[in-house]
C-alpha cells in the first residue's frame, strides 16, 4: 500500500522580450494510494517560479525548442521535493483511509 505522486507539466510561460526563457511552471501532481486508487487519488496544482536573471548565458541554459519534459522536471526537482503539496496529499490520503476522531460530537438531549 503504497502512496505515489505523478507529476505532470501543464504550461510554460515564457518572457515576452524574445529570449523565450521560461519563467514559470504550471504542473499537475496526481497522488494515488494502490490500496484503492478510485477513492484515494488526488489531484493538485502548483506552480513554480523560475530565476531567470542569468539569461541565455546561464549555466546549462537550454533553449525553449530543445527543452525536454526530464529537463523542465529537473528544474524544479528540489522544489517540488520540498513542496506542501505531496505532503498535504498524503495526509489527505492518510484522513480519507484513517478518519481523524472528531474533536466535538452532538449527543441527544438526556431527558
Amino acid at each position: 500500500m503504497a502512496i505515489t505522486h505523478n507529476v505532470d507539466i501543464l504550461k510554460l510561460t515564457v518572457l515576452n522580450d524574445g529570449t523565450d526563457l521560461v519563467s514559470e511552471i504550471d504542473v499537475e501532481i496526481t497522488s494515488v494510494d494502490d490500496s484503492d486508487p478510485s477513492n484515494l487519488t488526488l489531484t493538485s496544482y502548483d506552480r513554480f517560479v523560475i530565476d531567470t536573471s542569468g539569461g541565455t548565458s546561464a549555466a546549462g541554459f537550454v533553449s525553449y525548442g530543445s527543452l525536454s519534459e526530464d529537463v523542465v522536471k529537473g528544474w524544479i526537482s528540489a522544489e517540488l521535493a520540498a513542496s506542501k503539496m505531496v505532503s498535504n496529499a498524503e495526509k489527505w490520503i492518510e484522513n480519507k483511509k484513517n478518519p481523524p476522531t472528531p474533536i466535538k460530537v452532538n449527543k441527544t438531549l438526556p431527558w
